[in-house]
């Protein structure tokens, strides 16, 4: 398998606080770039004068690392009801206006909960008679009748417009600042953000693709490849071992459920050339965790 275009990083909250250490362990580590939160207990990347900027981008290159970008949270109403959308546009602009002045314009950015995507049901074909040949087929008068899931209640449609509006929005400061911005959300599932993206037809907007998050979705790879794979724009390097009714525990990358020879070839597939940032932020040993995981996918990625 030849992957090229793909990279690998580590989320600066793995390694340090102190931006410096984080440089220098992410070169003895093996990482090629760093991604920073904008805001984050240490430093708030936003309020930094352009000397500052300069000043982490050298810190960066001292060690020949690369900055991949800027991470971001809208907080836990998003861009919901009852949330301060103009607060969270505001935030987040300025968040793709710091990754542009510092030449790095990819902002990934959690979003929070979405309008829910509507239900559809797919059903295999049945095979005929003559398609089953030798197979007897069971009597539908015994088979007894499989419930139905009630679809769930349309969106509020102020919240679909809310969410649309500050999408709109948000998409002429990332056309203002040339800035790619991956979307994600742990709040609402790969179907909703497909439509979200969908309503907002911006060509700056993607996906920030988790493969935890798959494994809680109602999507596998194949039917999120099939659906959003040209849209994916960053890929978060973290893994669970996946349980009953789609519950994780998180893992170190390689020691869990994800599939990642098969996430790595669909990668490949689309043509995708960017980073993937290991983010053990859920892990005990982040640090340890890193190693193993950035020597996990360097053994997939010749």
């Amino acid at each position: 398998m030849s992957n090229e275009g793909i990279r690998l990083g580590v989320s600066a909250s793995a390694l340090s606080a102190d931006p410096r250490i984080t440089a220098r362990t992410a070169r003895e580590i093996g990482f090629a770039g760093v991604q920073f939160d904008a805001v984050s207990f240490g430093i708030d990347l936003t309020t930094l004068s352009g000397s500052g900027r300069r000043e982490l981008r050298g810190i960066l290159s001292a060690q020949d690392r690369e900055l991949i970008g800027l991470r971001a949270d809208a907080g836990l109403k998003g861009l919901g009801l009852g949330a301060d959308v103009d607060r969270v546009i505001d935030k987040l602009a300025k968040v793709m206006e710091t990754a542009a002045g510092m030449g790095s314009p990819l902002v990934c950015a959690e979003l929070g909960p979405l309008p829910p995507a509507p239900i559809v049901e797919q059903r295999a074909p049945e095979p005929t008679a003559l398609q089953a040949g030798l197979i007897l087929l069971p009597e539908r008068s015994r088979e007894p009748a499989k419930p139905k899931r009630e679809p769930p209640p349309p969106p509020d449609p102020a919240f679909v417009s809310q969410v649309n509006a500050a999408m709109a929005e948000l998409g002429r400061h990332a056309d203002r600042y040339s800035t790619i911005v991956a979307f994600r959300s742990d709040l609402a599932s790969y179907a909703s953000m497909e439509l979200v993206l969908h309503d907002a037809s911006c060509p700056w907007f993607g996906i920030d693709l988790d493969p935890v998050s798959v494994l809680r979705d109602e999507w596998d790879l194949h039917e999120l490849f099939s659906r959003l794979g040209p849209q994916i724009r960053h890929v978060r390097g973290r893994d669970a071992v996946g349980g009953a009714e789609r519950r994780t525990k998180s893992a170190i990358v390689g020691q869990g459920s994800v599939e990642w020879e098969t996430l790595l070839a669909d990668l490949e597939q689309t043509g995708y050339q960017g980073w993937i940032t290991i983010d053990p932020a859920d892990l005990t040993d982040r640090a340890a965790a890193a190693r193993s995981g950035v020597k996990y996918l360097k053994s997939l990625i010749p």
